[in-house]
């Protein structure tokens, strides 16, 4: 007498599915830890002093799209340690960008500004607008949004209680907690939106050329206006062709091209 074996259909649709949802599982597991070995590695090769071939794997990273204020911080500082001083503050802007109360950013940030060559007074700005801006800046726009939906979410609660419960308590807790945290949630979407205006509006660049002219035009053989070195921070008001126009902290404008800046 002989026995077949036989295989429910079932089960075996349902071990297909099981392996795909394996396999598709370790796939993202590994997706996700890359980045972290990556990262790590490129911090060891850093604390041994393999400057260069650390920043070979944080830009690695960048380029892969694995983007966070400590890469552009740890790439900053082996920029610095190979005094590469515009691409340090390049990469510590950047950090401060994506985390803008980086404390050890902001430090680093000073350090490097006082090696380059160019040291230009600001113009004056009034207090409150200084203040209101570095509030709107004190948190990133993903940050404000956060928040905005976190407020909102605990406002709606608030509001289900107060329709829902009996308690008279309760029911007024409700009403003015849920208004108060839905005032609060408005606040900070406007917070996000004001920050996203600034941003916006201002395109700031650091100079890569070690000594550049400034043009009055776009043009090489426009009226040369003043020097800029490398390092220097500038406002980006326009393009035309291969040409930036520029705006300095003490307001003065200018024309330089393109390679010769690198767009926080």
């Amino acid at each position: 007498m002989s026995y077949q074996f036989t295989f429910p259909i079932s089960k075996f649709k349902a071990l297909i599915v099981i392996t795909y949802l394996f396999v598709g599982t370790m796939a993202f597991a590994t997706s996700v830890a890359d980045p972290n070995i990556k990262f790590t590695e490129a911090n060891k090769l850093y604390a041994e002093a393999k400057y260069r071939e650390a920043i070979e794997v944080y830009n690695e990273l960048i380029k892969s799209d694995h983007l966070s204020a400590e890469i552009y911080y740890n790439l900053g500082n082996a920029n610095y340690k190979l005094d590469e001083i515009a691409a340090a503050i390049l990469n510590y802007e950047k950090a401060l960008k994506l985390k803008p109360d980086f404390e050890d950013a902001i430090f680093n940030l000073k350090l490097a500004n006082q090696k380059t060559i160019d040291k230009i007074d600001h113009l004056p700005e009034l207090f409150i607008d200084s203040a209101y801006k570095n509030f709107v800046r004190s948190r990133t726009v993903e940050s404000w949004a956060f928040y905005t939906i976190g407020l909102i979410f605990i406002a709606l609660l608030l509001l289900i209680s107060y329709l829902l419960s009996g308690n008279v308590l309760i029911k007024k807790s409700g009403f003015y907690g849920g208004l108060l945290f839905l005032l609060f949630g408005l606040f900070c979407w406007f917070m996000a939106s004001e920050n996203q205006k600034i941003i916006n509006q201002s395109t700031e660049a650091i100079i890569f050329a070690k000594s550049i002219t400034v043009k009055s035009e776009p043009n090489e053989s426009s009226l040369k206006l003043f020097t800029l070195h490398e390092g220097t921070k500038v406002n980006v008001l326009d393009f035309h062709e291969n040409w930036a126009k520029i705006k300095i902290p003490n307001g003065n404008v200018g024309w330089i091209t393109k390679k010769d800046l690198e767009v926080i």
